[in-house]
């Protein structure tokens, strides 16, 4: 979760009852229904709650998003499985995206109060679910805001975040990974090493500076710098101007901003954290062992590595050509979805008396 420069644990077998296949069910649909979220003067998030059927007043999972014009429903095959289990599942579109209203920019903060918007929706449908037994799930961007809910103070009277799932999130402190994601990622695209520490400790000045209210002429010498420590390192003028342009975009400059390890060291309810093996997007090497430290006074946290998936958690698989490739829904991986499912039924009691 960086720039894009355009481009432990094992998984350990989760004690709990065995699933038994959809289409081994005979089950009633699900009650559907639409709903209508106010957030930001002028926002309002168009989203899905879907119902298990027979349950009264369900167990809840609160599904966000990654970075990007995400919408609802991205997770069916994950929410299928859930709603199979007797677990009510939301996920909504972000603003100015489907029927949400407003203008779509997919700043941290901005996706952040969205969905504190949804969460605190959610706590007053005590009519249709159980606002002491809420959840949520969130991949990436969506990872980092989940444990940033769970953190937050709730209202009078109303029940904590029970359980928290984060997948491929960026993990560590405010900055670092970002930097030493772009740094892999540069390396990768084949920046010499020598380069590389002037292009890092100018993108570092320029976003200080950028994101923490320093003068204008100050910030506009400091993007400068960056520009000409890209052609330094062999990029052309127009490359640098362009890179400097990503930097300076709210949707890539907030996530330098974010410190989700101090997030993570403060969240009481248990966490599921877990990482792709072929993720190019956040990386898994540095993301997964900042995870391990920031959650290793948290008494229930798992934080497990998947193999043969990528970002998103899709299947990698054999094509009709012969080719291996990721394919699949976002989080249609079934070893992922089987995992997920077991961690959260067994945090939201279901099937408990």
């Amino acid at each position: 979760m960086m720039i894009d420069a355009r481009r432990l644990l094992p998984l350990a077998l989760l004690v709990g009852s065995p699933f038994v296949p959809l289409s081994a069910q005979t089950l009633p649909p699900t009650r559907t229904e639409a709903v209508k979220i106010a957030s930001d003067p002028g926002v309002t998030l168009a989203g899905e709650l879907q119902l298990p059927p027979g349950v009264k007043r369900a167990p809840v999972v609160l599904l966000l998003g990654g970075g990007g014009p995400s919408p609802h429903g991205i997770y069916p095959l994950l929410e299928k499985r859930l709603l199979a289990r007797g677990i009510a599942t939301l996920s909504f579109d972000k603003r100015g995206v489907g029927a949400s209203s407003g203008t779509f920019l997919d700043a941290m903060d901005v996706a952040q109060r969205d969905a504190a918007a949804v969460l605190a929706y959610l706590r007053t449908r005590g009519d249709a679910i159980d606002p002491a037994r809420i959840a949520v799930l969130g991949i990436s961007q969506g990872g980092v805001i989940g444990p940033a809910l769970a953190v937050d103070k709730p209202p009078v009277a109303a029940p904590p975040i029970v359980a928290v799932v984060m997948m491929a999130a960026p993990a560590g402190e405010r900055g670092v990974l970002f930097l030493e994601s772009m740094r892999e990622q540069l390396a990768l695209s084949g920046m010499k090493a020598e380069a590389l520490s002037p292009v890092i400790d100018a993108t570092r000045r320029y976003l200080d500076g950028l994101t923490g209210g320093a003068a204008a002429g100050l910030v506009a010498g400091d993007r400068a710098a960056v520009v000409d420590a890209f052609v330094a390192a062999g990029w052309t003028r127009m490359q640098g101007e362009g890179a400097a342009k990503t930097l300076s975009d709210p949707a890539t400059s907030s996530l330098y901003t974010v410190g989700a390890g101090d997030v993570l060291r403060r969240i009481a309810a248990p966490v599921l954290a877990v990482y792709a093996a072929g993720d190019h997007v956040v990386s898994t090497r540095l993301a997964m062992p900042a995870a391990l430290t920031a959650l290793e006074g948290n008494p229930d946290a798992t934080v497990v590595r998947m193999p043969k998936v990528e970002h998103a958690f899709k299947p990698l698989v054999t094509t009709e050509t012969g080719a291996r490739e990721y394919r699949g829904w976002p989080l249609s991986d079934p070893d992922t979805i089987d995992l997920v499912e077991r961690w959260l039924t067994a945090r939201l009691g279901v099937g408990k008396s």
